[in-house]
């Protein structure tokens, strides 16, 4: 099985999307903020884009620990969310949470990870790319693999 989380219009046929909103005509409607409606280790792979500077600051660490729950050992995560090292994290209102590489070390290097709890564990490739360069946004790009 392969989630889109946060798909808004964009609905690949191959995937499950989901959305909080309604009006996006979504798959499956779901708030990841309270759980994914996943059981533990069902999920070979989980796309979220322009997804996670939405979920509230507070919520975040809830949020990756419970798509690491849905995926399997070796289930793939990619994230692409505007980092702050551009623009692009800072400039749209609905943005309420913020990242950028170093974010990903608490959930893919066990110093950090232990240093707070986490529970979720993942390897794999962060890094930075321009998608505007006139606009001056960057995003982080996150290919990561579930290690349970």
């Amino acid at each position: 099985m392969k989630v889109n989380l946060g798909c808004g219009y964009n609905k690949p046929k191959d995937f499950v999307n989901v959305d909080n909103r309604a009006e996006v005509n979504p798959d499956l409607i779901a708030d990841a903020t309270f759980s994914l409606p996943f059981k533990d280790n069902s999920v070979d792979e989980i796309t979220a884009n322009d997804f996670l500077e939405h979920v509230p600051i507070g919520k975040t660490s809830f949020v990756v620990e419970e798509i690491y729950r849905v995926l399997k050992d070796g289930g793939r995560f990619n994230s692409f969310t505007p980092s702050t090292d551009g623009r692009g994290a800072f400039q749209d209102p609905t943005h309420v949470s913020f990242w950028n590489a170093n974010s990903w070390l608490y959930y893919t290097h066990d110093a950090y990870r232990n240093l707070y709890g986490i529970k979720a564990k993942f390897a794999g490739k962060v890094y930075d790319v321009v998608t505007d360069h006139s606009l001056r946004i960057v995003h982080t790009k996150a290919q990561l693999m579930a290690v349970k």
